[in-house]
């Protein structure tokens, strides 16, 4: 069978999708994977060793979409008539450019896998071409009583299930003439129904890639509606790239001359002052004794390095690598990161930006295995405060139970492989 598998956004929305191309093309699939440009090079040498899969570029450079003017400047302004217009841009960004790709990738495909992002123009073009398909949610974003649309909030569940059912009315609202376009140059009716509704309809399938754990009630309540698999993970370290952790390494001989490390890396997201950034960690672990890696994620980050104390990583991360050789974690929030710190049983704190990042705090802290801020807030004597906290003795025993809860990795990509293809038998499409 051939699939499709577009997929935009960060690394952190990449990742996912080719753990589980990798897993399908080992069963014999072929494989076409879409990846923004700036994470072609990631997506190709994450599946150079595994036959039948071809890596091309889909989208916007979503890493300079993320430093552009618009997304570090207006899209967080205070009058609500430029934030609006600036979100508005956003949801248009690129929409022409990867719907006239994706009809290219899909010829002759017999199924269609997107993740969170994009998900319209995937489901349109799956339900146009009559195949399956498949979409990776990371974290909760349909309509359900168990969770607020507020992080952290415990609201009753018809008062949850009425926000989240505003929130996909106000989604379909501002999607619905670009999607209805779409529609219509494929020969398919104008939709009038918010996405959700079509996917069911249509049986699709909306796999839940984390552990249903972090979010009690939910999976449950979703049942087979939506299965939950876990997190999905490239398995083996080998296709998964990033700073080299082997015994010798200049990084490993770092971390194994002194006590374990705090981790800091705030991925994808933009710091929009990362010299501060670094003068806060320098503060807090000189003033406390701590040791800290500190990895640049996309931001450019220019350290002075604190002889015993911090050591500033560049490139790309293997977390399952070089979590397990730290004490605690302190990242963005995003739910690949997220995964890796609490399968290595670390103590997390997360320091939001937007998007479902306040969700994965609350759901840390919750569970008790962690603490939450935005990271606007994040100063020497806040940062102190929560590590106070991050570091007790409680804390790291609740990340360790935790961790011990999660599904393995391969277990959950084969899950997720064994859906995808019940869906080519179960289709009567």
């Amino acid at each position: 069978m051939k699939i499709v598998l577009p997929f935009t956004g960060s690394r952190g929305d990449v990742q996912p999708g080719l753990a589980l191309a990798v897993e399908l093309a080992g069963r014999g699939h072929s494989i076409e994977f879409g990846a923004p440009p700036n994470l072609v090079p990631f997506a190709a040498a994450a599946t150079a060793s595994t036959d039948g899969i071809t890596v091309v570029p889909f989208g916007p450079d979503t890493k300079a979409l993320l430093e552009s003017e618009l997304v570090r400047t207006r899209i967080k302004a205070r009058n609500p008539r430029t934030r609006l217009a600036a979100l508005a841009e956003l949801a248009n960004f690129g929409w022409d450019e990867m719907t006239q790709q994706l009809s290219k990738m899909a010829v002759g495909a017999d199924a269609v896998i997107t993740g969170t992002l994009g998900q319209e123009m995937a489901f349109n073009t799956a339900e146009a071409m009559g195949v399956p398909f498949i979409a990776l949610h990371y974290c909760p974003i349909r309509l359900n009583g168990s969770m607020s649309v507020i992080p952290g909030r415990q609201l009753p569940a018809a008062v949850n299930r009425a926000t989240w059912r505003l929130l996909e009315t106000t989604r379909w609202r501002s999607m619905k003439k670009r999607e209805n376009q779409q529609r219509h140059d494929l020969g398919l009716r104008a939709a009038t129904a918010p996405l959700p509704k079509r996917i069911s309809a249509y049986g699709g399938v909306e796999i839940q890639a984390y552990d249903g754990a972090l979010f009690p009630g939910l999976e449950r309540e979703w049942a087979n509606e939506r299965p939950f698999v876990g997190f999905l993970e490239l398995v083996s370290t080998a296709t998964t790239p990033g700073t080299d952790i082997g015994v010798g390494s200049p990084l490993r001989t770092w971390i194994d001359d002194g006590t374990a490390p705090l981790y800091f890396g705030f991925g994808s997201m933009p710091v929009r002052d990362p010299q501060s950034l670094v003068d806060t960690i320098e503060n807090v672990c000189r003033r406390n004794g701590y040791r800290a890696v500190v990895s640049s994620g996309w931001s450019a980050l220019s350290v002075r390095i604190v002889p015993g104390s911090v050591l500033a990583i560049t490139g790309p991360v293997d977390h399952a690598a070089v979590f397990p050789l730290c004490r605690a974690a302190v990242h963005h929030g995003g739910a690949g990161t997220t995964a890796a710190s609490i399968r290595a049983g670390l103590p997390t704190m997360v320091c939001w930006f937007s998007a479902d990042q306040p969700f994965w705090g609350a759901a840390l802290v919750r569970t008790g295995a962690g603490v939450s801020m935005k990271f606007s807030a994040l100063n020497t004597d806040s940062l102190t405060e929560r590590l106070a906290t991050l570091l007790a003795d409680r804390t790291a025993s609740r990340a360790q139970e935790l961790a011990a809860s999660m599904t393995p990795p391969a277990d959950a990509v084969r899950a997720s492989a064994d859906i995808v293809e019940r869906a080519f038998t179960t289709s009567d499409m």
